[in-house]
């Protein structure tokens, strides 16, 4: 990928490209996206969908947290509600039905979902035709979305980014018909 291209991706998504500048006895993510310009935006939408997951799941596990906390801590306290506008900060933000049924012992805890680990890439390349886009973290539904993403560069030109299919005997990749031609035209000429 041309290095606008990659440093653009890395300034969007700094959180996984934490590898980026490691030596390569540590990752294969100093060489960078090794694949072709076709497939950034299906990188951009992949990493876009995965940090949005992430930030979502994760979110929802420190508002549920925050909600059980604020329970538990109101049924010591009923009564002295300064204390507890004190602790959590801003009383407009309060619910005052949350506040009412925390009173009326009727407000449930949450079930706070599981953290979902920051993603991190250690290689982003071209593999036999397709991306193959390997990470640490993440859960099963982000496993599914790079599964989803992989398979769809298999008939994605990986040079122009239009419809393609799997071509080649010794090296696959996936061109369309008038990248194709370019590359043979450019292998007969030399």
């Amino acid at each position: 990928m041309n290095l606008d291209l990659d440093k653009l991706l890395c300034e969007k998504y700094p959180k996984m490209m934490v590898n980026r500048n490691k030596p390569m006895q540590e990752t294969c993510m100093c060489w960078g996206f090794d694949c072709g310009d076709g497939w950034f935006n299906i990188l951009d939408q992949l990493m876009g969908n995965i940090q949005h997951h992430i930030d979502w799941k994760n979110g929802q596990r420190a508002r549920a947290i925050a909600h059980n906390q604020a329970i538990i801590h109101a049924q010591r306290i009923p009564a002295d509600w300064t204390k507890f506008d004190q602790i959590y900060h801003d009383p407009s933000k309060w619910n005052n039905e949350l506040r009412q049924s925390i009173i009326d012992h009727k407000a449930e805890l949450r079930d706070v979902p599981a953290e979902c680990p920051q993603v991190t890439l250690d290689q982003v390349k071209e593999k036999f035709g397709t991306l193959r886009f390997y990470y640490t973290g993440g859960d099963d539904y982000i496993s599914g979305m790079v599964t989803l993403a992989e398979s769809m560069t298999g008939v994605t030109c990986e040079s122009c980014g239009n419809p393609g299919k799997r071509r080649g005997g010794g090296w696959v990749h996936t061109y369309c018909q008038p990248c194709e031609d370019k590359r043979n035209a450019s292998i007969n000429e030399r």
